[in-house]
């Protein structure tokens, strides 16, 4: 009986460049796959939460730009959480 040697999942370039332009577009519901090791893995997991923080800004100065803008509260100060 033969082991069957495993595959371990990798991060594809095509797959690296759609997310990016897709981000670079505005959209921050892209990710990349979790679950990968090694380098891969970190590029993903960096990837993620650069695109979270980005979210978490932009939902947040939207917020500020309504409480300033339109409701004329000048002392509201801009919250972004660290991430973790």
């Amino acid at each position: 009986m033969s082991l069957a040697a495993t595959v371990e999942p990798t991060l594809d370039n095509r797959q690296l460049l759609t997310a990016l332009r897709a981000f670079r577009r505005g959209d921050f519901s892209v990710r990349l796959p979790g679950g990968l090791t090694g380098m891969d893995g970190e590029l993903a997991e960096a990837f993620n939460d650069v695109v979270e923080l980005n979210d978490r800004m932009s939902r947040e100065f939207s917020r500020l730009g309504e409480a300033v803008g339109r409701q004329g509260k000048i002392n509201n100060r801009a919250r972004v959480p660290s991430t973790p």
